[in-house]
Protein backbone atom coordinates (compact mmCIF):
# COMPACT_ATOMS: atom_id res chain seq x y z
CA UNK A 1 0.00 0.00 0.00
CA UNK A 2 1.20 3.53 -0.86
CA UNK A 3 -0.54 6.36 0.99
CA UNK A 4 -0.90 8.66 -1.98
CA UNK A 5 -3.99 10.63 -3.03
CA UNK A 6 -5.61 7.55 -4.61
CA UNK A 7 -5.10 5.30 -1.57
CA UNK A 8 -8.42 5.95 0.15
CA UNK A 9 -10.81 4.46 -2.40
CA UNK A 10 -14.36 5.82 -2.17
CA UNK A 11 -13.20 8.71 0.00
CA UNK A 12 -10.58 9.85 -2.51
CA UNK A 13 -13.24 9.93 -5.22
CA UNK A 14 -15.75 11.75 -3.01
CA UNK A 15 -13.22 14.42 -2.00
CA UNK A 16 -12.30 15.05 -5.62
CA UNK A 17 -15.97 15.58 -6.47
CA UNK A 18 -16.84 17.80 -3.52
CA UNK A 19 -13.69 19.89 -3.16
CA UNK A 20 -12.51 20.55 -6.72
CA UNK A 21 -11.34 24.15 -7.07
CA UNK A 22 -9.54 26.56 -9.40
CA UNK A 23 -7.30 29.31 -8.07
CA UNK A 24 -6.56 32.23 -10.39
CA UNK A 25 -4.03 35.00 -10.11
CA UNK A 26 -6.08 37.85 -8.62
CA UNK A 27 -5.90 41.43 -9.87
CA UNK A 28 -7.08 42.92 -6.58
CA UNK A 29 -6.38 40.42 -3.79
CA UNK A 30 -6.54 43.05 -1.06
CA UNK A 31 -10.07 44.07 -2.03
CA UNK A 32 -11.22 40.43 -2.20
CA UNK A 33 -9.81 39.64 1.23
CA UNK A 34 -11.29 42.73 2.87
CA UNK A 35 -14.73 42.42 1.27
CA UNK A 36 -15.04 38.74 2.22
CA UNK A 37 -14.15 39.08 5.90
CA UNK A 38 -17.39 38.80 7.87
CA UNK A 39 -16.04 37.73 11.28
CA UNK A 40 -14.28 40.19 13.55
CA UNK A 41 -12.38 37.44 15.38
CA UNK A 42 -9.73 35.76 13.24
CA UNK A 43 -6.78 33.42 13.52
CA UNK A 44 -3.37 34.00 11.96
CA UNK A 45 -1.08 31.48 10.27
CA UNK A 46 2.53 32.47 9.59
CA UNK A 47 4.68 30.28 7.34
CA UNK A 48 8.43 30.08 7.85
CA UNK A 49 9.82 27.89 5.04
CA UNK A 50 13.49 27.56 6.05
CA UNK A 51 14.94 24.23 7.24
CA UNK A 52 18.39 22.93 8.18
CA UNK A 53 17.57 19.79 6.21
CA UNK A 54 14.54 18.51 4.30
CA UNK A 55 12.42 15.74 5.79
CA UNK A 56 11.83 13.06 3.17
CA UNK A 57 8.02 13.06 3.46
CA UNK A 58 7.40 16.83 3.77
CA UNK A 59 4.74 18.01 1.26
CA UNK A 60 4.76 21.74 2.09
CA UNK A 61 6.70 24.80 0.96
CA UNK A 62 10.24 24.65 2.31
CA UNK A 63 13.77 25.76 1.42
CA UNK A 64 17.20 25.03 2.85
CA UNK A 65 18.47 27.67 5.26
CA UNK A 66 20.10 30.76 3.74
CA UNK A 67 21.01 33.28 6.44
CA UNK A 68 20.83 36.44 4.33
CA UNK A 69 17.55 35.47 2.66
CA UNK A 70 16.08 34.40 6.02
CA UNK A 71 16.86 37.83 7.46
CA UNK A 72 15.19 39.61 4.54
CA UNK A 73 12.27 37.19 4.86
CA UNK A 74 11.55 38.23 8.45
CA UNK A 75 11.69 41.89 7.34
CA UNK A 76 9.12 41.05 4.66
CA UNK A 77 6.90 39.20 7.16
CA UNK A 78 6.80 42.25 9.41
CA UNK A 79 5.98 44.49 6.47
CA UNK A 80 3.27 42.17 5.13
CA UNK A 81 1.57 42.16 8.55
CA UNK A 82 1.63 45.95 8.59
CA UNK A 83 0.18 46.07 5.07
CA UNK A 84 -2.76 43.98 6.23
CA UNK A 85 -3.07 46.10 9.35
CA UNK A 86 -3.48 49.21 7.20
CA UNK A 87 -5.88 47.46 4.82
CA UNK A 88 -8.15 46.13 7.58
CA UNK A 89 -7.77 48.92 10.16
CA UNK A 90 -11.41 50.01 10.04
CA UNK A 91 -12.64 46.43 10.74
CA UNK A 92 -11.18 46.39 14.27
CA UNK A 93 -10.17 42.73 14.00
CA UNK A 94 -9.25 40.67 17.06
CA UNK A 95 -6.66 37.91 16.65
CA UNK A 96 -7.58 34.93 18.79
CA UNK A 97 -4.89 32.44 17.72
CA UNK A 98 -1.47 32.68 16.11
CA UNK A 99 0.17 29.58 14.68
CA UNK A 100 3.68 29.65 13.16
CA UNK A 101 4.43 26.64 10.98
CA UNK A 102 6.87 25.61 8.31
CA UNK A 103 9.43 24.70 7.46
CA UNK A 104 11.16 25.04 10.79
CA UNK A 105 9.98 28.09 12.75
CA UNK A 106 12.22 27.17 15.69
CA UNK A 107 15.18 28.34 13.58
CA UNK A 108 14.07 31.91 14.26
CA UNK A 109 15.47 33.58 17.35
CA UNK A 110 13.58 35.44 20.04
CA UNK A 111 14.23 38.84 18.46
CA UNK A 112 12.56 37.70 15.22
CA UNK A 113 9.51 36.60 17.19
CA UNK A 114 9.41 39.83 19.15
CA UNK A 115 9.41 41.82 15.91
CA UNK A 116 6.65 39.70 14.40
CA UNK A 117 4.47 39.85 17.53
CA UNK A 118 5.00 43.60 17.82
CA UNK A 119 3.86 44.00 14.20
CA UNK A 120 0.71 42.01 15.03
CA UNK A 121 0.05 44.02 18.19
CA UNK A 122 0.46 47.34 16.42
CA UNK A 123 -1.74 46.26 13.49
CA UNK A 124 -4.55 44.33 15.22
CA UNK A 125 -6.05 43.62 18.62
CA UNK A 126 -3.87 40.72 19.66
CA UNK A 127 -5.46 38.56 22.35
CA UNK A 128 -4.07 35.22 21.37
CA UNK A 129 -2.23 32.06 22.19
CA UNK A 130 1.11 32.10 20.33
CA UNK A 131 1.97 28.65 18.99
CA UNK A 132 4.99 27.47 17.02
CA UNK A 133 6.27 24.24 15.54
CA UNK A 134 9.74 23.24 16.71
CA UNK A 135 12.38 20.60 16.06
CA UNK A 136 13.93 18.97 19.15
CA UNK A 137 17.51 19.66 18.07
CA UNK A 138 16.88 23.42 17.69
CA UNK A 139 16.09 23.96 21.35
CA UNK A 140 18.52 24.91 24.09
CA UNK A 141 18.01 26.90 27.29
CA UNK A 142 18.68 30.28 25.66
CA UNK A 143 16.41 29.56 22.68
CA UNK A 144 13.53 28.43 24.89
CA UNK A 145 13.93 31.40 27.23
CA UNK A 146 13.91 33.83 24.31
CA UNK A 147 10.84 32.21 22.75
CA UNK A 148 8.88 32.32 26.00
CA UNK A 149 9.89 35.94 26.60
CA UNK A 150 8.68 36.76 23.08
CA UNK A 151 5.22 35.49 24.04
CA UNK A 152 5.24 31.89 22.79
CA UNK A 153 3.08 29.76 25.09
CA UNK A 154 2.33 26.74 22.89
CA UNK A 155 4.85 24.48 21.16
CA UNK A 156 4.25 21.55 18.81
CA UNK A 157 7.42 19.48 18.94
CA UNK A 158 8.25 17.35 15.89
CA UNK A 159 9.20 14.16 17.73
CA UNK A 160 7.81 11.82 15.01
CA UNK A 161 9.28 8.67 16.58
CA UNK A 162 11.23 7.41 19.58
CA UNK A 163 13.04 4.90 17.33
CA UNK A 164 16.26 6.26 15.84
CA UNK A 165 16.15 4.04 12.69
CA UNK A 166 12.67 5.38 11.90
CA UNK A 167 13.82 8.97 12.35
CA UNK A 168 16.65 8.25 9.93
CA UNK A 169 14.17 6.85 7.37
CA UNK A 170 12.15 10.08 7.64
CA UNK A 171 15.23 12.22 7.04
CA UNK A 172 15.11 13.69 10.54
CA UNK A 173 18.44 14.90 11.93
CA UNK A 174 17.47 14.60 15.60
CA UNK A 175 17.42 11.43 17.68
CA UNK A 176 15.06 10.10 20.34
CA UNK A 177 17.23 11.36 23.19
CA UNK A 178 16.99 14.89 21.72
CA UNK A 179 13.19 14.70 21.90
CA UNK A 180 13.22 13.64 25.55
CA UNK A 181 15.72 16.39 26.39
CA UNK A 182 13.63 19.03 24.55
CA UNK A 183 10.43 17.98 26.35
CA UNK A 184 12.14 18.19 29.72
CA UNK A 185 13.67 21.58 28.85
CA UNK A 186 10.38 23.11 27.70
CA UNK A 187 8.67 21.96 30.88
CA UNK A 188 11.51 23.12 33.10
CA UNK A 189 11.34 26.57 31.53
CA UNK A 190 7.59 26.78 32.20
CA UNK A 191 5.97 26.34 28.78
CA UNK A 192 2.20 26.44 29.22
CA UNK A 193 1.09 23.96 26.52
CA UNK A 194 3.10 21.25 24.78
CA UNK A 195 2.05 18.99 21.90
CA UNK A 196 4.21 16.35 20.26
CA UNK A 197 3.73 15.08 16.71
CA UNK A 198 4.10 11.37 15.99
CA UNK A 199 4.17 9.62 12.60
CA UNK A 200 3.06 6.14 11.61
CA UNK A 201 2.85 4.04 8.44
CA UNK A 202 6.50 4.91 7.82
CA UNK A 203 8.05 2.68 5.11
CA UNK A 204 9.16 -0.53 6.79
CA UNK A 205 7.46 0.27 10.10
CA UNK A 206 5.69 -2.58 11.90
CA UNK A 207 2.64 -2.36 14.15
CA UNK A 208 4.67 -3.37 17.23
CA UNK A 209 7.10 -0.50 16.69
CA UNK A 210 4.22 2.00 16.40
CA UNK A 211 2.68 0.65 19.59
CA UNK A 212 6.03 1.11 21.34
CA UNK A 213 6.19 4.69 20.03
CA UNK A 214 2.69 5.42 21.36
CA UNK A 215 3.56 3.96 24.76
CA UNK A 216 6.73 6.04 24.94
CA UNK A 217 4.81 9.17 23.91
CA UNK A 218 2.13 8.60 26.54
CA UNK A 219 4.83 8.48 29.24
CA UNK A 220 6.14 11.96 28.41
CA UNK A 221 5.18 15.15 30.27
CA UNK A 222 3.10 16.55 27.39
CA UNK A 223 -0.42 17.92 27.06
CA UNK A 224 -1.33 16.51 23.65
CA UNK A 225 -0.16 13.87 21.20
CA UNK A 226 -1.01 14.28 17.54
CA UNK A 227 -0.66 11.27 15.23
CA UNK A 228 -0.20 11.59 11.47
CA UNK A 229 0.24 8.93 8.78
CA UNK A 230 3.18 9.19 6.40
CA UNK A 231 1.48 10.51 3.28
CA UNK A 232 3.26 10.12 -0.06
CA UNK A 233 3.03 13.17 -2.33
CA UNK A 234 4.88 13.97 -5.58
CA UNK A 235 6.74 16.89 -3.98
CA UNK A 236 8.12 14.70 -1.18
CA UNK A 237 11.77 13.69 -1.55
CA UNK A 238 11.14 9.96 -1.25
CA UNK A 239 8.08 9.85 -3.55
CA UNK A 240 9.87 8.22 -6.49
CA UNK A 241 11.80 5.81 -4.30
CA UNK A 242 8.62 4.58 -2.63
CA UNK A 243 6.78 4.19 -5.92
CA UNK A 244 9.73 2.38 -7.57
CA UNK A 245 10.09 0.02 -4.62
CA UNK A 246 13.56 1.32 -3.72
CA UNK A 247 12.46 1.70 -0.10
CA UNK A 248 10.73 -0.77 2.17
CA UNK A 249 6.98 -0.74 1.51
CA UNK A 250 4.52 1.05 3.73
CA UNK A 251 2.32 -1.18 5.89
CA UNK A 252 -0.52 -3.04 4.21
CA UNK A 253 -4.02 -1.58 4.27
CA UNK A 254 -4.97 -3.94 7.08
CA UNK A 255 -1.87 -3.01 9.08
CA UNK A 256 -2.52 0.70 8.44
CA UNK A 257 -5.98 0.40 9.95
CA UNK A 258 -4.60 -1.47 12.95
CA UNK A 259 -2.10 1.35 13.45
CA UNK A 260 -4.94 3.88 13.44
CA UNK A 261 -6.88 1.96 16.06
CA UNK A 262 -3.75 1.50 18.19
CA UNK A 263 -3.72 5.25 18.81
CA UNK A 264 -7.07 4.95 20.60
CA UNK A 265 -6.32 1.67 22.35
CA UNK A 266 -3.06 2.98 23.85
CA UNK A 267 -3.51 6.73 24.34
CA UNK A 268 -7.05 6.85 25.74
CA UNK A 269 -6.38 4.43 28.65
CA UNK A 270 -3.25 6.50 29.38
CA UNK A 271 -5.42 9.56 30.05
CA UNK A 272 -5.38 11.25 26.65
CA UNK A 273 -8.88 12.06 25.38
CA UNK A 274 -9.56 11.92 21.65
CA UNK A 275 -10.42 15.60 21.05
CA UNK A 276 -10.00 15.09 17.29
CA UNK A 277 -9.62 11.90 15.32
CA UNK A 278 -5.84 12.31 15.29
CA UNK A 279 -5.34 14.52 18.38
CA UNK A 280 -5.29 13.25 21.98
CA UNK A 281 -5.24 15.75 24.85
CA UNK A 282 -5.09 15.39 28.61
CA UNK A 283 -5.57 19.10 29.30
CA UNK A 284 -9.28 19.85 29.34
CA UNK A 285 -10.42 22.63 27.04
CA UNK A 286 -7.19 22.81 25.03
CA UNK A 287 -5.97 21.40 21.75
CA UNK A 288 -3.13 22.34 19.43
CA UNK A 289 -4.89 22.66 16.10
CA UNK A 290 -5.86 25.12 13.39
CA UNK A 291 -7.83 22.76 11.16
CA UNK A 292 -11.17 24.43 11.95
CA UNK A 293 -9.77 27.78 10.83
CA UNK A 294 -8.28 26.24 7.68
CA UNK A 295 -11.56 24.59 6.72
CA UNK A 296 -14.09 27.09 8.07
CA UNK A 297 -12.24 30.43 8.44
CA UNK A 298 -11.53 33.10 9.31
CA UNK A 299 -7.76 32.69 8.86
CA UNK A 300 -5.33 35.38 7.74
CA UNK A 301 -2.13 33.96 6.28
CA UNK A 302 1.30 35.61 6.18
CA UNK A 303 4.52 34.41 4.60
CA UNK A 304 5.62 32.52 1.52
CA UNK A 305 3.52 29.37 1.02
CA UNK A 306 0.83 30.43 3.48
CA UNK A 307 -2.84 29.74 2.66
CA UNK A 308 -5.61 31.92 4.10
CA UNK A 309 -9.38 31.58 4.16
CA UNK A 310 -11.69 34.43 5.19
CA UNK A 311 -14.77 32.21 5.22
CA UNK A 312 -15.72 33.19 1.67
CA UNK A 313 -12.39 33.81 -0.09
CA UNK A 314 -9.41 31.44 -0.11
CA UNK A 315 -5.99 32.70 -1.14
CA UNK A 316 -2.47 31.33 -1.56
CA UNK A 317 0.73 33.33 -1.18
CA UNK A 318 3.53 32.71 -3.64
CA UNK A 319 5.53 29.66 -2.60
CA UNK A 320 8.86 31.23 -3.64
CA UNK A 321 10.55 32.99 -0.68
CA UNK A 322 12.60 35.11 -3.10
CA UNK A 323 9.50 36.25 -5.00
CA UNK A 324 7.65 36.76 -1.73
CA UNK A 325 10.34 39.14 -0.43
CA UNK A 326 10.48 40.94 -3.76
CA UNK A 327 6.71 41.44 -3.92
CA UNK A 328 6.39 42.77 -0.37
CA UNK A 329 9.36 45.10 -0.87
CA UNK A 330 7.47 46.62 -3.80
CA UNK A 331 4.39 47.10 -1.62
CA UNK A 332 2.41 44.32 -3.32
CA UNK A 333 0.30 41.74 -1.52
CA UNK A 334 2.13 38.46 -2.30
CA UNK A 335 -1.03 36.53 -3.28
CA UNK A 336 -0.34 34.13 -6.16
CA UNK A 337 -3.84 32.61 -6.40
CA UNK A 338 -7.31 33.17 -5.04
CA UNK A 339 -10.87 31.95 -5.40
CA UNK A 340 -14.35 32.69 -4.08
CA UNK A 341 -15.79 29.71 -2.19
CA UNK A 342 -19.48 29.05 -2.83
CA UNK A 343 -21.88 28.39 0.02
CA UNK A 344 -22.33 24.70 -0.80
CA UNK A 345 -18.58 24.12 -0.50
CA UNK A 346 -18.45 26.12 2.74
CA UNK A 347 -21.19 23.85 4.08
CA UNK A 348 -19.27 20.75 2.96
CA UNK A 349 -16.08 22.00 4.60
CA UNK A 350 -17.92 22.73 7.84
CA UNK A 351 -19.56 19.29 7.89
CA UNK A 352 -16.30 17.51 7.06
CA UNK A 353 -14.45 19.37 9.81
CA UNK A 354 -17.08 18.91 12.53
CA UNK A 355 -17.92 15.27 11.79
CA UNK A 356 -14.75 13.73 10.40
CA UNK A 357 -12.19 15.65 12.45
CA UNK A 358 -13.93 16.93 15.61
CA UNK A 359 -16.41 13.99 15.67
CA UNK A 360 -19.57 15.97 16.41
CA UNK A 361 -21.85 18.40 14.58
CA UNK A 362 -24.50 20.38 16.48
CA UNK A 363 -27.49 21.62 14.50
CA UNK A 364 -27.65 24.83 16.54
CA UNK A 365 -24.01 25.71 15.74
CA UNK A 366 -24.62 24.97 12.07
CA UNK A 367 -27.74 27.13 11.88
CA UNK A 368 -25.99 29.97 13.71
CA UNK A 369 -23.17 29.82 11.14
CA UNK A 370 -25.21 29.51 7.94
CA UNK A 371 -28.62 30.91 8.92
CA UNK A 372 -30.57 27.91 7.63
CA UNK A 373 -31.50 24.49 9.11
CA UNK A 374 -29.00 21.68 8.60
CA UNK A 375 -31.47 19.44 6.75
CA UNK A 376 -32.24 22.16 4.22
CA UNK A 377 -28.60 23.12 3.72
CA UNK A 378 -27.10 19.65 3.28
CA UNK A 379 -29.16 19.12 0.15
CA UNK A 380 -27.10 21.82 -1.54
CA UNK A 381 -23.94 19.76 -1.25
CA UNK A 382 -22.83 16.41 -2.63
CA UNK A 383 -22.52 15.05 0.91
CA UNK A 384 -26.22 14.36 1.54
CA UNK A 385 -26.28 10.84 0.12
CA UNK A 386 -22.92 10.02 1.69
CA UNK A 387 -24.17 11.07 5.14
CA UNK A 388 -27.30 8.94 4.74
CA UNK A 389 -25.25 5.89 3.75
CA UNK A 390 -22.90 6.46 6.68
CA UNK A 391 -25.84 6.59 9.09
CA UNK A 392 -27.23 3.36 7.66
CA UNK A 393 -23.81 1.75 8.03
CA UNK A 394 -23.57 2.78 11.68
CA UNK A 395 -20.71 5.19 11.04
CA UNK A 396 -22.74 8.21 12.14
CA UNK A 397 -25.35 8.42 14.86
CA UNK A 398 -28.24 10.87 14.74
CA UNK A 399 -29.04 12.62 18.00
CA UNK A 400 -31.68 15.18 18.90
CA UNK A 401 -29.12 18.00 18.78
CA UNK A 402 -27.01 16.83 15.84
CA UNK A 403 -24.85 14.08 14.34
CA UNK A 404 -22.01 12.22 16.02
CA UNK A 405 -19.25 9.97 14.75
CA UNK A 406 -19.45 6.49 16.27
CA UNK A 407 -16.52 4.32 17.27
CA UNK A 408 -17.37 2.19 14.29
CA UNK A 409 -16.92 5.30 12.14
CA UNK A 410 -13.40 6.16 13.25
CA UNK A 411 -11.71 4.36 10.37
CA UNK A 412 -14.04 6.00 7.83
CA UNK A 413 -13.29 9.39 9.35
CA UNK A 414 -9.56 8.79 8.97
CA UNK A 415 -10.01 7.74 5.35
CA UNK A 416 -12.02 10.91 4.67
CA UNK A 417 -9.53 13.13 6.49
CA UNK A 418 -6.39 11.84 4.78
CA UNK A 419 -8.12 11.70 1.39
CA UNK A 420 -8.86 15.42 1.82
CA UNK A 421 -5.32 16.26 2.95
CA UNK A 422 -3.67 14.47 0.03
CA UNK A 423 -6.15 15.72 -2.56
CA UNK A 424 -6.54 19.34 -1.48
CA UNK A 425 -3.90 21.11 0.67
CA UNK A 426 -1.09 18.82 -0.51
CA UNK A 427 -2.17 19.31 -4.12
CA UNK A 428 -2.32 23.10 -3.63
CA UNK A 429 1.26 23.04 -2.32
CA UNK A 430 2.40 20.74 -5.14
CA UNK A 431 1.05 23.00 -7.88
CA UNK A 432 2.11 26.33 -6.38
CA UNK A 433 5.63 25.01 -5.78
CA UNK A 434 6.05 24.57 -9.55
CA UNK A 435 6.13 28.29 -10.37
CA UNK A 436 5.88 31.49 -8.30
CA UNK A 437 3.00 33.23 -10.09
CA UNK A 438 0.85 30.74 -12.07
CA UNK A 439 -2.04 32.09 -14.10
CA UNK A 440 -4.33 29.40 -12.66
CA UNK A 441 -4.16 26.21 -10.60
CA UNK A 442 -6.87 23.54 -10.50
CA UNK A 443 -7.01 20.92 -7.76
CA UNK A 444 -7.33 18.06 -7.13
Amino acid sequence: MILDRDAFGFWSKLVRRVFSATFRRPKEPARCIKESLEEREVAVYIHYPFCRSTCFSCPYARILWEGELASRYVDALVEEIRMYGDLLADLDLRIADVHVGGGTPSLMDGEDYRRIMEALRSSFRLDAQIAIEANPNDLDEDKVTNLLEAGVNEVSLGVQSFHDPTLKKLGRIHRAKDSVRAIELLRKQGLEYLNIDMMYAVPGQKLQEWEQDLTAASQQDVDEITCYPTLITPQALFYEKVRKGELEPQPSKREFKRMIMATYHILEPAGFDSVEIYGFSRKEGWKYATVNYELEGSLLAFGSGAVGFTGRYEYVNTHSPVEYVRAVKKGRFPVAGGRWVEERERIARYVACRLFVCKKLRYSDFERTFGIPFGEAIGKTKLGLALLLLRLAGTLKKRADGLELTKRGLLSAHMMCWAFVTNFPCRVAEEFMKEPWPESVTVP
